[in-house]
């Protein structure tokens, strides 16, 4: 067996994630037929605040290494100094591993003149591929301040400028550029059409994928992905997973997402009898939704680490040997 080494209505349902659809073009496994191809994998980590923290980084970055994932996303945010923290982290990453990185870059980070120095200089380091995100807005803002990029999709026109003026020296290679999906929906947006034309902007621009945020019924990553196909939008979007390990996190990620727990996971994680009961039953029913997110033909799976390598371990190892085999490169003994 192999294993890991270390524009259509919404579907609506009151219990736990649901593998009954499967997403527009999934392709699915009939017996006498070659096993489905590998799912891609990816990480996200957080560069880190503290020098306990920078301590710990590289059993984090050397477990997450022996995955064999497709890229690590470092992510960028105002308590990690925005892309200075990014770059360092970055260089660390490169350094000491073989991980290949996915640089955050955000509008909300520095003006749009000096986010073209910081794509040089990950250019520099190495970088070939960029999540482009808005970012947070400061409290009570309403965009970006002035000088700055005010959404995603010009941020992506900027990478692909940028790209055009460095092709020499990428011997005529491309970025990589991902963007966010919300299958929850974006917490400005008025209506579901609203996220797919977003979505469909960055597209125009030069996006080549999406990653989502936070959301936890698969049937809304299904129901983005047929509105996308029904808009021309041909991006694979690629599930965001958040390990829960216990109310407090669940409860504050949704505070951030502006989202509300599921009734079912919150009524679960309050029957456990003790801390270790309540991580347990987290990532029990974490698992179960990557399952189903599987069976409903998402093209890959991005783990948001939390920057701790002991959960993110936990959680593959309760994953099938189905799903797991499908997250290597070698499917050789795969049953």
């Amino acid at each position: 067996m192999t294993t890991l080494s270390a524009s259509a209505p919404l579907d609506t349902h009151t219990s736990g994630p649901s593998a009954g659809t499967t997403l527009v073009g999934a392709s699915q496994e009939k017996p006498g037929q070659q096993p489905e191809s590998r799912l891609a994998l990816s990480f996200e980590v957080m560069p880190p605040r503290s020098a306990e923290q920078q301590e710990r980084s590289g059993e984090l970055l050397d477990l997450l290494a022996s995955y064999d994932p497709d890229y690590v996303a470092v992510t960028s945010a105002v308590r990690t100094g925005w892309s200075a923290g990014t770059a360092a982290f970055i260089s660390q990453l490169s350094a000491t591993t073989r991980l290949r990185p996915l640089a955050h870059l955000a509008c909300t980070a520095a003006p749009r003149d000096e986010l073209v120095t910081w794509i040089e200089r990950y250019i520099d380091s190495g970088v070939r591929g960029f999540l482009a995100i808005r970012g947070d807005l400061a409290p009570g803002a309403t965009a970006p301040p002035a000088g700055h990029l005010a959404h995603a999709d010009a941020l992506v026109t900027l990478l692909r400028s940028v790209e055009r003026n460095q092709v020499a020296r990428l011997c005529a290679g491309r970025f990589a550029i991902g963007v966010a999906a919300y299958p929850s929906g974006h917490p400005e947006s008025k209506r579901p059409e609203e996220d797919i034309d977003v979505l469909a902007a960055k597209q125009r621009n030069g996006a080549d994928f999406a990653i989502t945020q936070l959301f936890f019924n698969p049937a809304q990553i299904t129901t983005m992905s047929r509105r996308a196909d029904l808009a021309g939008v041909t991006l694979p979007i690629i599930p965001g997973i958040m390990p829960i390990t216990g109310s407090a996190r669940l409860t504050r990620m949704c505070q951030l997402s502006g989202l509300t727990p599921p009734a079912y996971i919150a009524q679960a994680l309050a029957a456990a009898g003790s801390p270790a009961e309540e991580y347990e039953t987290g990532l029990n029913l974490t698992a179960d939704f990557v399952e189903a997110l599987v069976a409903v033909g998402v093209p890959g799976l991005h783990f948001y680490t939390f920057n701790d390598p002991t959960t993110i371990t936990e959680l593959l190892s309760r994953l099938s040997p189905q799903t797991r085999a499908r997250l290597t490169n070698n499917r050789k003994d795969t049953p």
